[in-house]
């Protein structure tokens, strides 16, 4: 049985999607999938699905649609047995799932993986981790589900997938792949204005790219938007940034040891001893794709 929530919330078995039923019968399920292996009293069931407008009689509705919920996902229990995935307690209800079995679990663990070896030195399997982990996303976590509950959940998930792609871009950017991320960082910016880090990312990765006055004018639509939305200039990595790339600070270059990805390496000399072989002109390719200048705005969902 696998659950998920990074998207509209679901259930499968098999590789097949279940029916989960109604509307409210499949919010009640992302209750309890949100405290999995945890149980959830009643009155917090009816509180994060229905708000201020709850049911008469809320704990029948509950139970109705646990019932429901328990047909399907248990469709050869007895009426009468107890569930064994779905289980009622003096604490409440409490949905039994398999490790491995729900996305955002999952997702949290690769994440934490990920990093912990790119502390261990390898930039490089870390970034690919970070990639599978993203790619649990299927669109805008709890989709269809409204309510203050599901909002603050919503809300939550979103600052993990938030965090986990600026430490992916961050790692990017140290392998040198500056040009490939300047219009994913844009995009991100749009999708999440608030997070200065992924500011500070655009900037050095324009500026890395020769592209220094697109990062100033980057730090300016940081400065505006900070300014007009809580009257508040950018925090102090992003000045002491700005200040770097008006100095052409050599810090900011990417160290000699990491030659850009998206760069062709120079032509190898002939030993010493052997005189150079003639070869005929060629063409080095041009690295792929120039990047459009920025537009800080707009962003389709990444996976």
């Amino acid at each position: 049985m696998r659950f998920e929530i990074l998207g509209r919330p679901s259930a499968w078995r098999d590789g097949r999607e279940l029916d989960l039923g109604p509307g409210k019968q499949r919010a009640v399920l992302a209750v309890l999938l949100l405290s999995p292996n945890r149980p959830v009293p009643t009155p917090s069931i009816v509180s994060a699905v229905w708000g201020d407008e709850p049911p008469d009689n809320g704990a029948n509705v509950v139970q109705k649609y646990v019932a429901g919920l328990r047909r399907v996902l248990e469709p050869d229990r007895s009426p009468r047995a107890p569930g064994r995935l779905l289980t009622l307690s003096g604490a409440g209800y409490a949905l039994h799932v398999p490790p491995g079995g729900l996305d955002a679990e999952v997702f949290q663990e690769q994440v934490k993986a990920a990093l912990g070896i790119r502390a261990a030195g390898d930039a490089e399997l870390a970034a690919t981790r970070l990639r599978e982990a993203l790619l649990l996303w299927r669109g805008t976590a709890l989709a269809g589900l409204t309510g203050s509950f599901f909002d603050a959940a919503r809300e939550r998930l979103d600052e993990e997938r938030a965090a986990a792609l600026e430490a992916s871009a961050e790692i990017g950017l140290d392998l040198g792949e500056h040009a490939r991320l300047v219009p994913e960082l844009i995009r991100l910016v749009g999708e999440f204005p608030l997070r200065e880090g992924l500011r500070y990312l655009l900037m050095l990765a324009l500026y890395r790219c020769g592209r220094q006055a697109e990062a100033l004018a980057a730090y300016r639509d940081a400065r505006d938007f900070f300014t007009e939305e809580f009257g508040v200039e950018p925090g102090e990595r992003l000045h002491n940034l700005h200040v770097g790339i008006l100095r052409a600070d050599p810090a900011l270059a990417l160290p000699a040891a990491d030659e850009p990805r998206d760069t062709v390496p120079p032509p190898r000399e002939p030993p010493a001893r052997e005189p150079p072989v003639p070869e005929p002109a060629r063409v080095l390719p041009v690295p792929s794709g120039g990047v459009p200048g920025p537009r800080l705005a707009d962003a389709p969902l990444m996976p």
